[in-house]
């Protein structure tokens, strides 16, 4: 805080990497025959994240889809976790405790505290907006004529371990 710089080299923090080999499983929501909601279940595997619309078996689909994938790190003290772009809103669960609520505008989440050395599981639930399902759906014609919309998960999905050490002046 005196203005002098200081110099140090911190050892052991890994590498940033892009996450992928994605399991991805969407609850797809369509409109029963008596006015319930009916929910048909996808489960996928993703070698990296993708726009709902992209994937033949999504395209008009709408839902909450959970991505899961596995990473294993060395000693570390936290990380970073860059989701890049999702649509719509998400929650991010590590090694099964939910985190608290995410920033939704930045899409990054320090997971201090919630990783641990050896194999870590991270999962994004994505709920996703209506209107791919509204195009194909009986009794909305206003939205037959419009484009598919890009929603879920979409990435890219960064990974940046740090280390934290102790400033001695």
């Amino acid at each position: 805080d005196n203005g002098d710089k200081t110099r140090v080299t911190v050892a052991g923090a890994a590498p940033a990497q892009t996450l992928g080999n994605w399991n991805l499983t969407v609850d797809d929501w369509r409109p029963g025959t008596d006015g319930s909601t009916n929910t048909t279940r996808h489960t996928l595997t993703l070698t990296e994240p993708k726009p709902w619309s992209d994937i033949p078996q999504l395209q008009d689909v709408s839902g909450v889809g959970t991505y899961t994938t596995t990473v294993r790190l060395g000693r570390v003290d936290g990380a970073y976790l860059d989701l890049g772009q999702v649509t719509d809103t998400f929650q991010v669960t590590v090694n099964g405790h939910v985190l608290p609520a995410p920033n939704q505008v930045t899409r990054r989440i320090d997971l201090a505290g919630h990783l641990k050395e050896g194999t870590n599981t991270i999962a994004i639930r994505v709920a996703t907006p209506l209107r791919n399902r509204l195009r194909v759906t009986e009794g909305f014609p206003a939205q037959a004529s419009q484009p598919r919309q890009q929603y879920g998960l979409i990435g890219p999905v960064h990974l940046t371990p740090y280390r934290e050490t102790q400033l001695k002046g």
